[in-house]
């Protein structure tokens, strides 16, 4: 049976094939909750061409505007279960969206124990992330951006980061230190999430994964073995169709 994943992000959509529990093609695009139903059939059509699609699954920040999905999945849900499905060793997933952080802690076959979700403020989130790459002018490979210096940033209010950020650049303070600020900022609010959950296995899911500086910084300062998949923004599309498959849909 082919099933179509499809995760409809904040920032970004993701598609995902899968037949017999591998991955056969997937896709990413740069379009996120604006997208609308037909934006979607266009790149499920770009599917169809090459493939037969038995089943479609939801799932994402904007799961419900796929009307024609067989079965919707919540985000959560979805996540453990594509972390198990990556890394058997894992026990918990850190997922930095645009709009939301999330950690997660799994069990064994990847069945979500518990959960912490970060949404009252931006700080911590991939926007957050996102804008201050653009008050920083950094418009190339964001990982040759690193520095042993970090710049403080005090403040846990996105508004006032962003401020300080401004006045750190003024002072002539270099990009890479106010960067580097930024990572321990975002830091200082998913290790605690991670210490209260305990989990040490950790799978980094989404975009903001990527970041290969980042990564490291939380590793560090969490002391847990952080755990990046080759391709860290399908994790939930993969785990939502896994998921529709074991409920039968």
């Amino acid at each position: 049976m082919n099933i179509l994943g499809i995760d409809v992000g904040s920032t970004t959509t993701k598609l995902v094939l899968m037949e017999n529990n591998k991955i056969v093609d997937y896709k990413i695009e740069n379009i996120g909750v604006a997208v609308d139903e037909g934006d979607i059939l266009k790149m499920v059509n770009e599917f169809e061409k090459k493939y037969n699609i038995d089943k479609v699954v939801a799932t994402g920040y904007g799961r419900h505007k796929i009307t024609f999905a067989d079965r919707v999945v919540p985000e959560v849900i979805a996540l453990g279960r594509g972390a198990n499905y990556f890394f058997k060793e894992a026990d918990g997933v850190v997922d930095i969206g645009g709009q939301d952080s999330k950690v997660i802690k799994i069990d064994k076959e990847g069945n979500v124990v518990d959960f912490i979700l970060s949404d009252k403020c931006a700080a911590g989130t991939g926007k957050f992330l996102e804008k201050c790459i653009e008050i920083l002018k950094i418009d190339d490979d964001i990982n040759k951006y690193k520095s042993d210096r970090i710049a403080k940033i005090s403040s846990m209010c996105a508004v006032f980061a962003e401020s300080e950020i401004i006045s750190l650049l003024s002072k002539k303070t270099p990009k890479e230190d106010i960067l580097m600020g930024v990572y321990e900022s975002i830091c200082n609010r998913i290790v605690p999430m991670i210490n209260r959950l305990g989990i040490n296995n950790i799978v980094f899911s989404g975009g903001v994964a990527k970041n290969k500086v980042l990564a490291e910084m939380l590793e560090k300062k969490s002391n847990k073995n952080i755990l990046i998949p080759k391709e860290p923004q399908i994790v939930c599309c993969v785990g939502a169709i896994l998921e529709a498959m074991r409920k039968g849909f």
